[in-house]
């Protein structure tokens, strides 16, 4: 998972179109949708309230849940370990500090660590200008690796003589974060050409809280 996260560190809008109403004309009324029942990505906004503009359905997202997905990035950038740790879901993180780093780094080296690689594979100092957050699976049946993470926070949980997880939590979602960057200090606030691969993350609902997990 370490190889994993590094790599991923390194390396649409949805429309619905019943069949009624697409293609050669046709007498049946056209199927008609509310706004609830559009796939996420429908209705993108931007962001621009915080350190970072971020584009994400807000049908989906509420303010703490974004104020935590852009604080995850706004840690990398910053280098803040404190603030990392303070957005991530908590027995997550320390089971990928104690099993996959094994306690041999803090947050803060994660965080000098993960922005240094960034910064090496673009050549410059960096910060991040947009994150468009364009995917977001939340039903369980669509995602085997979200449907997998959940019975893993409940065995994980358990283990640690504690409740299961699912028992408290209200959402889990499984986005897809693609990161543009811009030379530290520009002030850019727009997609650019320099961009990252799309970024898996997961983001769970505890206990009425939202908190990032990252894989």
């Amino acid at each position: 998972m370490k190889q994993k996260f590094f790599a991923a560190v390194c390396a649409a809008v949805l429309t619905v179109c019943p069949l009624a109403g697409c293609g050669a004309e046709s007498s049946a009324e056209p199927e008609t949708l509310s706004m609830q029942d559009l796939p996420y990505g429908s209705t993108l906004t931007e962001d621009s309230a915080h350190d970072i503009t971020a584009a994400y359905d807000k049908r989906f997202f509420d303010d703490d849940l974004a104020n935590k997905v852009i604080g995850y990035y706004d840690a990398i950038q910053k280098k803040d370990g404190e603030l990392f740790k303070s957005v991530v879901f908590p027995l997550y993180h320390d089971y990928q500090m104690k099993t996959v780093y094994e306690d041999k780094i803090t947050e803060q080296q994660l965080m000098e660590t993960t922005y240094d690689t960034i910064k090496e594979y673009f050549g410059y100092d960096f910060e991040f200008s947009y994150l468009n957050i364009d995917e977001c699976v939340y039903q369980d049946g669509i995602s085997g690796e979200r449907d997998t993470l959940k019975q893993f926070l409940d065995d994980l949980s358990e283990q640690n003589g504690g409740k299961k997880i699912s028992e408290d939590t209200q959402k889990l979602y499984e986005l897809s974060v693609t990161r543009h960057t811009a030379k530290q200090g520009s002030g850019d606030r727009t997609e650019t050409p320099d961009k990252l691969e799309a970024e898996r993350l997961y983001a769970i609902q505890y206990q009425n809280e939202w908190y990032i997990m990252y894989s």
